[in-house]
């Protein structure tokens, strides 16, 4: 009956996990189905982190606290180490794992590495506080930590692939594609609430002087520092994307005019004193250009016109060129 309960249960972990997008909600859905797997066992699933120095809870269960650290080293653990299950039927003379707590043993626990495309993704964990109980739950357990590492594995395959569709190579902000995708969606969630919508369009000033002074490489190096620079810059509900060229557009939701032109002022004098060297020289004297525009349907002039992506751009592509043309180091805001 027992047998019956976990294949079914078995089942509907991989069809949830197959229907996720992304770790995240795999993270979530796995929680539940596995406690069910284990109902009387603690346990937790351990993810490797990209930097592959550290392995931490993304799930946990059990009728007791959970008898091992929540994030541990990668060398802490012998399932780790052997590339293979490491159990331990008496955890008060056996050789246990380190992350496993001392002050709280199970009596019996064991480790199965999840590994998916001859890569190490993080570990399945669980602790027995009744004798006897591995060799009923060491087949499940190996095969829920397969089916978890194949699923982890796709989706991070997924997240890749998605995010070199959406990202500049060089600078890796949203490209063009991502804004294109996300603007219209933006326009209706302001519309709908309504809120206003702010849009920055930035340029660097006689970039082209710049590639010609120093070279193709130095024009690369500053645009990947803004890169850098942009994104430390804005709130987390703001999107940054490379535009194009040494254009970069910067997309605020719920920002009124005045905040936007103030976040254009700070962006300009803050790109003034970015200290960026190229082989032994500084490049001074980086400046930016600003079109700045904010929309809202509750403003009467908007209310009277569709607002859509491309008008946005046009607006703010206008603002731009008219501080270019007044020589640079300007901020336009439509309506003038």
């Amino acid at each position: 009956m027992q047998s019956t309960l976990n294949i079914a249960v078995l089942e509907q972990l991989i069809d949830a996990l197959q229907a996720c997008y992304s770790r995240q909600e795999a993270y979530t859905a796995i929680k539940p189905l596995v406690q069910q797997l284990f109902p009387d066992e603690v346990g937790a699933i351990f993810v490797m982190n990209s930097s592959k120095n550290l392995l931490e809870a993304i799930a946990n269960w059990g009728p007791e606290p959970l008898t091992s650290d929540l994030i541990f080293t990668p060398h802490e653990c012998f399932a780790l180490r052997r590339g293979q299950v490491h159990a331990v039927e008496d955890t008060h003379c056996g050789l246990t794992c380190q992350h496993i707590r001392s002050h709280s043993l199970p009596v019996e626990t064991f480790c199965v590495p999840m590994v998916a495309h001859g890569e190490t993704l993080g570990v399945l964990y669980v602790g027995s506080l009744n004798r006897g109980k591995i060799a009923q739950t060491k087949q499940l357990a190996t095969r829920v930590a397969k089916h978890i590492s194949l699923a982890l594995a796709n989706l991070k395959l997924r997240e890749i692939i998605n995010n070199q569709s959406f990202r500049d190579p060089l600078t890796n902000l949203y490209n063009r594609y991502y804004l294109e995708e996300n603007l219209e969606r933006e326009i209706q969630r302001s519309e709908c609430h309504p809120q206003s919508l702010g849009i920055i369009l930035l340029a660097i000033d006689r970039f082209k002087d710049l590639n010609e002074t120093f070279g193709y490489a130095a024009g690369e190096l500053v645009l990947r520092e803004m890169g850098e620079f942009l994104p430390s810059r804005i709130r987390a509900s703001d999107i940054a994307c490379r535009y194009g060229g040494e254009e970069f557009l910067l997309l605020l939701p719920e920002a009124s005019l005045t905040v936007i032109r103030q976040r254009a002022e700070q962006l300009q004098t803050s790109v003034k004193n970015l200290s960026i060297r190229y082989q032994s020289q500084t490049l001074n004297s980086i400046t930016i250009s600003c079109g700045v525009a904010s929309f809202s349907k509750q403003s009467p002039k908007d209310k009277e016109h569709s607002i859509t992506g491309k008008v946005m751009i046009q607006t703010v592509r206008e603002a731009l060129e008219r501080a270019r043309e007044q020589g640079g180091d300007r901020i336009v805001v439509h309506p003038a």
